[in-house]
């Protein structure tokens, strides 16, 4: 509610001042993520679905954090004359962290079909003098498509013994290890917090981190 009534003063001030007069920079500030650090000016939560452009890279953070990342594209299908054709692909530098980075390093490979639920991070970048925006998606929830193929779930006993140990102790067991937190991405429970996202290496641009642009060297797997 807070927030609604400053968007309204915001706009209300906005359409008293003169005619070709917009205060661009009050009503950004409005739009961008609570608490955001860096060069991050969006943050929301999504799922989508697409395949791995490249297999997932083991890396490690502040705090010993363990971090994968691969690179997702996601392309729109349409219904045209009867049949199904490709349309505007976009791609995503996605990372996740610590038992789910584990579990995504020994399932996941490159050309797999998966869906991804996390939170989206559009930042600008610059590399060598060029400039750009780079679509990153932390990832709080990944599996494979089941809609084009079939897959075997294979609990992870160590997982489960933290979870059963944490609750026979009178702990939440969900709360054993901050990486299975359900809405982990949100709250930042399950990733990184502010001082390690900061330290965290940034994941390779995929495709020159334009929107849905692919580099010289992309090749897709559609």
């Amino acid at each position: 509610m807070g927030r609604t009534r400053r968007l309204a003063r915001v706009m209300l001030s906005v359409l008293r001042r003169p005619t070709g007069h917009t205060d661009a920079g009050a009503i950004h500030a409005q739009h961008r993520a609570p608490h955001s650090k860096g060069h991050a000016f969006m943050s929301d939560l999504i799922t989508i679905t697409g395949n791995l452009t490249s297999a997932p890279e083991r890396r490690e953070v502040g705090g010993g954090a363990v971090m994968a990342t691969f690179g997702l594209a996601s392309t729109e299908r349409r219904l045209e004359n009867g049949s199904w054709v490709d349309g505007h692909t976009n791609f995503y530098n996605v990372s996740v962290f610590r038992r789910l980075a584990e579990h995504t390093l020994r399932s996941l490979e490159k050309g797999q079909r998966v869906i991804v639920v996390g939170k989206l991070r559009v930042r600008r970048w610059e590399v060598n003098g060029r400039t750009g925006v780079s679509v990153d998606l932390e990832a709080s929830s990944l599996g494979p498509d089941l809609m084009f193929g079939v897959a075997t779930f294979e609990k992870d006993l160590a997982s489960s013994a933290s979870a059963t140990s944490a609750t026979q102790h009178g702990t939440d067991g969900w709360a054993a290890d901050g990486a299975d937190i359900p809405g982990a991405a949100q709250t930042g429970a399950g990733g990184l917090d502010d001082d390690q996202r900061e330290a965290a290496p940034v994941p390779d641009l995929v495709g020159a981190g334009a929107w849905g642009a692919p580099g010289a060297e992309e090749q897709t797997p559609f």
